[in-house]
């Protein structure tokens, strides 16, 4: 038999949060600060905000997509993409203002931004059963960002630990990101449940470690071929699934009933 758990690791993206289509006027917005930005520190004429949308925002969203899909366990450098994508266009930078560029599109991007419904309440849930919880996102860009992003949200006071794969230099499901956060977490993995909604990165992966693994499937419905310890329809279902593996008697069943395969 398993022995209870002891602490919670989220995935971020499609867990946590969800996304509105690509924002247009908070980015034109964000892209016309840059313009203002980049004009009174090179003292030269900058291409207007829309083009530096599509040249700078979009050809770095693609570049990050492409090396995605081409399986490297390795992140990106980030700041590397958005200077090939300046230079492209005749924008040479110093690394700090291309983090300042960076900043001013993510704030751009924030609106876009929502917390899943039932994410507060299951947080709540989970704190009140004395777990430990954190985050463990493939995310490119800079750590720095991705925590302002979780306190704008209102999501930062409820972890004890946070890791994005631009920190540790790898993504899901390499073992070194998954390792990172239990360290962080004091966590052992045997007593670890791990919550997302990739069966590769979010199931498969942490089981690898020896963490059991729910796949969510309320902003991606990816087919679970048989390997997740449990199967919820919305985050509102996990404090149930939760209340099966702690210690002692059961916590009462107040959420809708899961899918099971422990």
């Amino acid at each position: 038999m398993s022995p209870p758990i002891e602490a919670v690791l989220f995935d971020y993206g499609h867990t946590l949060i969800y996304f509105d289509e690509r924002p247009h006027s908070t980015l034109v917005e964000a892209y016309e600060k840059v313009n203002r930005l980049l004009v009174a520190t090179l003292e030269r004429a900058v291409p207007a905000a829309q083009v530096l949308i599509e040249k700078v925002s979009r050809t770095v969203d693609d570049e990050i997509q492409r090396d995605y899909a081409a399986g490297r366990p390795e992140e990106v450098e980030i700041a590397t993409v958005y200077d090939t994508a300046l230079r492209a266009i005749g924008l040479e930078l110093e690394p700090e203002l291309i983090e300042r560029v960076m900043e001013l599109e993510q704030e751009g991007w924030l609106q876009s931004v929502h917390v899943g419904p039932d994410v507060f309440g299951t947080l709540e849930a989970l704190r009140g059963y004395g777990l430990r919880l954190g985050i463990v996102s493939n995310a490119a860009y800079l750590p720095r960002l991705m925590n302002g992003q979780l306190a704008a949200l209102g999501l930062a006071p409820y972890f004890d630990a946070v890791t994005f794969s631009s920190e540790v230099g790898v993504r899901k499901p390499h073992r070194e990101i998954y390792a990172d956060a239990l360290k962080k977490l004091g966590a052992d993995p045997s007593r670890t449940l791990f919550v997302g909604d990739r069966v590769r990165e979010d199931v498969q992966g942490p089981q690898a470690l020896g963490m059991r693994a729910v796949l969510t499937r309320e902003w991606r419905q990816e087919d679970d071929p048989g390997v997740a310890d449990f199967v919820i329809q919305r985050m509102g279902d996990l404090p149930a699934v939760v209340g099966r593996l702690l210690p002692g008697p059961r916590v009462a069943d107040t959420y809708n009933e899961v899918t099971s395969r422990e």
